[in-house]
């Protein structure tokens, strides 16, 4: 069996000898074996025309009126191997039968050939993983990861990915699992029987879901076939994930927080926190670089810490117990980003740390421990806010 490699093949004529053909660029020849005087009538042109995709077999001569043109999308690590082989004396590659039917049966042909090409290359993609200088340029955005990219893909082919190892597994399992916890920890979530308070832990619950499902579904389906402007979308999605966390999710610490200040300052704050969220979300939904999405959250950022250190003065409101976990809540989250921004560990170890403990798998995990650190908080709070606390 051979392989082949795109590229141009001479034609060759076959005439009652054995024949042998060149591929351009290629050392090796292939020798095609007489053909029966009896199945002939004149010379028989074995062509093939190949370019960067596929292969194109045309066969001709075996009688003025027969003719057979294979074009089955051969791609560099599929062989000959895979054209079955019919009756006797017929040409023939290496081991391999080469048949020719009616103009009837070719579409027939082509069918099958098709169907277990589709075969299969979805059961191999995993030995089709890319470099980066052979993955899409929007793809392309941390330097330091070398190997281990998925091709380009339907979307079938994106789900079987979550079968095989690449650079993307980590990011799609972290976050898959958190997603999972949440929804089987869902009717435990909060201690709903002892919470007063209406609307925010119902946000609380949509913010707890959200940046794992825009995470998941962005990961997976970042190569999807439909190019960069799909995946422009799915970040999109992704972005929304995290703002909803910041928005819904953090709020719950800002309305606590605020909560023992003066009527109108405590309303002045809150509202002003909504506005920066409306902010952000425009900036990082049209952010034209990653530094442009990670800034659009930056004032929502300062605004949390702002309430932070309203609550350590006497002023402040909020659960005592959850103080901590504000702290440790924002201590992760910032942590993550800065280790994703600097593309650290990955920048002292170029091509080493490509497919695990990578920046952007550490930061997977951080924004985890944050998310937890977040929830617990908030469940303390909602407990004070609750009991009386200081609502205005």
């Amino acid at each position: 069996m051979y392989n082949y490699k795109p590229s141009n093949i001479t034609d060759t004529n076959i005439s009652g000898n054995a024949t042998k053909f060149s591929p351009t660029n290629t050392n090796k020849d292939v020798e095609i074996p007489t053909v029966g005087t009896s199945s002939i009538n004149k010379d028989v042109n074995v062509g093939f025309s190949c370019d960067k995709e596929n292969y194109s077999t045309i066969i001709s001569g075996v009688n003025s009126s027969k003719h057979l043109h294979l074009q089955n999308g051969f791609p560099e690590a599929l062989t000959v191997d895979l054209i079955p082989a019919t009756r006797k004396g017929n040409p023939t590659f290496g081991n391999k039968t080469i048949f020719w039917k009616t103009a009837c049966n070719v579409r027939k042909l082509r069918s099958n050939f098709k169907e277990k090409f589709s075969n299969f290359s979805e059961a191999n993609d995993q030995s089709l993983l890319l470099r980066r200088d052979q993955s899409p340029i929007y793809l392309q955005f941390n330097p330091y990861i070398f190997k281990g990219y998925r091709p380009i893909l339907t979307t079938w082919g994106c789900i079987r990915s979550l079968f095989y190892l690449h650079n993307e597994t980590v990011n799609i399992v972290t976050h898959a699992l958190a997603l999972m916890y949440a929804l089987i920890c869902l009717p435990t979530l909060l201690p709903w029987h002892q919470i007063q308070i209406p609307v925010l832990p119902y946000c609380h619950v949509v913010a707890t879901f959200a940046p794992w499902l825009g995470s998941f579904i962005y990961h997976l389906f970042m190569n999807h076939e439909g190019g960069c402007k799909t995946y422009m979308k799915l970040l999109k999605w992704d972005i929304i994930g995290i703002w909803i966390t910041q928005t819904c999710g953090a709020f719950t610490t800002i309305y606590a927080g605020t909560a023992c200040l003066p009527l109108l300052l405590c309303y002045g704050v809150r509202f002003m926190y909504l506005m920066f969220c409306m902010k952000a979300l425009f900036a990082a939904t049209f952010a034209s670089s990653a530094w442009q999405r990670r800034t659009s959250f930056l004032f929502l950022l300062l605004m949390r810490l702002f309430v932070l250190c309203i609550r350590l003065t006497t002023f402040g409101g909020g659960h005592s117990q959850a103080l901590v976990h504000v702290i440790m809540q924002e201590m992760w989250s910032v942590t993550g980003a800065v280790i994703s921004a600097t593309h650290v560990p990955e920048r002292w170890l170029p091509g080493k740390l490509d497919i695990v403990f990578n920046s952007h798998n550490i930061m997977h995990v951080l924004v985890i421990f944050g998310v937890m650190h977040m929830h617990w908080a908030v469940e303390k709070d909602f407990t004070w806010l609750s009991e009386g606390g200081c609502i205005p």
